[in-house]
């Protein structure tokens, strides 16, 4: 394709609903930092695949031709690959665009076969980071040093909600530690995103360098990107007895049906799933005529893309009340007008707002 600026570029690949905020821009022009710490709600998963995908077109010699998107969840994973191939598509690119989640990418032998061309992964940390210690959870053994590897050579990785990455991120730290000692056949590069990633606490035995990082400043005014992050937010706190008491799922349920307006999306987030079937089980007993939709990592594959389908659905007249744990708390493209909230860590609760009002 022709490529012109970055923002005709973002146009075609959103079908014209998005135009690149100024930060975004900026990563196009000089390519991803170490660090990307940027709030909820404000692109950023456009702003490490599109940007990334722009500069291979227009400076492909000094870009990695391989980008490994890392969630921390496998509930993430669809709607990016979803997202991913539809920009891909869109663009008109001969860029490929797998899954590594575990023998569900059924061209699994095309890629390590034939490793040309410009490609796009996206997987859970457990799928990628298993290939990169070259015990790849999901293929056989003698796949190992093929995807080791591969995933070694000429790839930009991206681990997106860093803060729920658990050991990951000390591992992903350590691993391109090693590569920038060692080398690598080709060059590696990794960025780390989050809203609220302190870059001082990025540090590995062999990974300990000034980071480039990249966050909002003056400079990205825009009257789009500052009209969400200014959008009013009021908080009240509920106080509903123990968690673990018999009468809390009831109540929490009763609470939840007074605050939920017709028309809206209510968003319930707790901290276990026992806990989220209960109170989902106490909204079903109740009978409203709001659509109820139950969210949680247990789900089977087939079940859980259904589930996620109805939670991101354009609520009907009655609107929609979504139960989740905290697979809805980051990653996922959601808004609510009401948002219902277990006490949690700070981290999850910035994370967790940011699907209120976005």
């Amino acid at each position: 394709m022709a490529v012109r600026s970055f923002e005709d570029f973002v146009a075609k690949a959103t079908g014209g609903k998005n135009r690149p905020y100024r930060y975004q821009a900026r990563l196009a022009e000089q390519g991803l930092p170490d660090v990307l710490r940027v709030p909820t709600g404000t692109g950023k998963t456009l702003a490490a695949v599109l940007p990334w995908l722009y500069r291979r077109q227009v400076e492909p010699g000094v870009t990695p031709r391989w980008l490994v998107f890392v969630l921390p969840q496998r509930v993430l994973v669809e709607q990016t690959v979803a997202r991913v191939r539809e920009w891909v598509e869109r663009l008109g690119l001969p860029v490929g665009v797998h899954v590594l989640m575990g023998g569900e990418d059924p061209e699994a032998l095309e890629w390590t076969s034939g490793p040309v061309g410009d490609r796009v992964f996206v997987g859970t940390q457990d799928m990628v980071l298993s290939r990169l210690l070259m015990r790849g959870f999901g293929e056989a053994r003698s796949s190992w040093p093929r995807s080791f590897g591969l995933l070694h050579a000429g790839v930009q990785f991206v681990f997106d909600e860093v803060q729920l990455m658990g050991p990951g991120l000390p591992t992903s730290l350590q691993l391109q530690g090693l590569r920038d000692s060692f080398g690598t056949a080709l060059p590696c590069r990794s960025m780390w995103m989050s809203a609220t990633l302190d870059p001082d606490r990025l540090g590995a035995p062999d990974f300990a360098r000034d980071l480039s990082v990249v966050e909002l400043g003056d400079d990205d005014r825009d009257e789009g990107l500052w009209k969400k992050l200014d959008a009013r937010r009021t908080v009240a706190e509920l106080r509903l007895g123990d968690p673990d008491g018999r009468h809390y799922p009831k109540a929490l349920a009763e609470r939840v049906l007074a605050e939920h307006r017709a028309g809206t999306r209510t968003l319930v987030v707790v901290n276990t799933v026992d806990r989220a079937a209960a109170v989902f089980a106490e909204l079903r007993r109740a009978a409203p005529a709001a659509r109820l939709v139950l969210l949680h990592s247990r789900f089977r594959p087939g079940d859980r893309r259904r589930q996620v389908d109805g939670a991101l659905t354009q609520p009907g007249a009655q609107g929609t009340i979504v139960v989740s744990t905290q697979v809805l708390e980051a990653g996922v493209d959601v808004t609510s007008e009401t948002l219902v909230t277990e006490a949690a860590p700070w981290s999850s609760l910035v994370q967790r707002a940011g699907r209120c009002n976005r």
